[in-house]
């Protein structure tokens, strides 16, 4: 089944009334623009691998969209998969449990054996029925939000060039993703079904995506390279108000690069890009990102999620 109908209006209401919306805590959009900002997040799940799956149970309606992350799986050599929404008609913790039971399912009949779910804090029911059926916490995420004309960034001194990547940049910062991401701790190192190696590849494929799909920024100084801030398109976002919203935030700096995350994030809205605004992530053991966008940002907690991860076996 798919949601690609807009006529589709039974589901489109399953996804408006969740109460668990991401965008609930955005301060520029209104509150019809925060429900379709998650419509439209849903429809680009399903252009990139996902379905949706639909249930009756009770005579109560739920939506689960799943989906399979071949890209990872290419990396860990396991089929990887994930639940990236559950939708209830209402909070009852049956009809959550039997949404489960379907997307379960079809990641059994389709060979995937290591399943990723993020789940609201605020979701507690959702988030006891995720660990009975056997899903194991791993990370706890919280995101801040940039905005132009909300947030107030605090001036700091500029000890750096910050500009466009150039295809002569990348040995270098291939370089300080292999220094600053060795022992990282995040989902990936901390499963013990992951290979740490692997994990390390990943974030040098990112890097290339960045340059290819992205957007990504070089902090130089005296001709080294120091660092680097990459991040992609948010369509959702842009598709709903036409600026430029960006997300997906990846940022390390190498043994000669003291500074350069801070000056990142104290000029996120400037050169080279200009976006509108900026989701950065962080798991909550991370309190040196954690301390930086809150002291030099001033900024937003516009979202925090528990990681959930099931490995069901070789």
């Amino acid at each position: 089944m798919s949601l690609k109908s807009p006529q589709d209006i039974e589901l489109k209401k399953l996804i408006y009334h969740y109460p668990f919306n991401p965008y609930r805590h955005y301060p520029f959009l209104k509150k019809g623009q925060k429900k379709e900002a998650m419509y439209l997040k849903i429809m680009n799940y399903l252009k990139n691998e996902g379905k949706s799956l639909k249930i009756k149970h009770h005579g109560k309606k739920g939506l689960v969209i799943v989906r399979k992350l071949s890209w990872d799986s290419n990396f860990f050599n396991i089929p990887m998969g994930a639940i990236e929404a559950i939708f209830p008609e209402e909070d009852n913790e049956s009809l959550i449990s039997a949404i489960f039971d379907e997307a379960l399912s079809w990641f059994e009949i389709n060979g995937i054996k290591h399943i990723t779910f993020k789940v609201d804090t605020a979701d507690i029911k959702t988030i006891l029925i995720t660990q009975k059926k056997g899903f194991y916490l791993i990370d706890t995420l919280c995101t801040y939000l940039y905005a132009k004309n909300y947030t107030e960034a605090k001036p700091i001194k500029r000890l750096f060039e910050l500009r466009p990547f150039q295809p002569e940049d990348l040995e270098a910062v291939i370089g300080i993703v292999e220094y600053a991401f060795k022992y990282h701790r995040n989902r990936f190192m901390n499963d013990p079904h992951l290979s740490k190696t692997s994990m390390l590849e990943l974030y040098k494929a990112w890097i290339r995506n960045f340059i290819n799909q992205g957007y990504l920024i070089i902090a130089e100084r005296k001709g080294n390279i120091a660092g680097f801030l990459g991040y992609f398109r948010l369509p959702e976002l842009c598709n709903l108000t036409g600026k430029l919203h960006v997300g997906h935030v990846l940022t390390a700096v190498g043994p000669k690069g003291m500074g350069a995350h801070a000056q990142f994030i104290a000029y996120l809205g400037n050169a080279p890009f200009y976006p509108d605004t900026v989701e950065g992530t962080a798991s909550i053991s991370n309190t040196i990102a954690q301390n930086i966008w809150i002291k030099i940002v001033r900024t937003r907690i516009i979202r925090t999620q528990y990681v959930f991860h099931l490995f069901t076996g070789c």
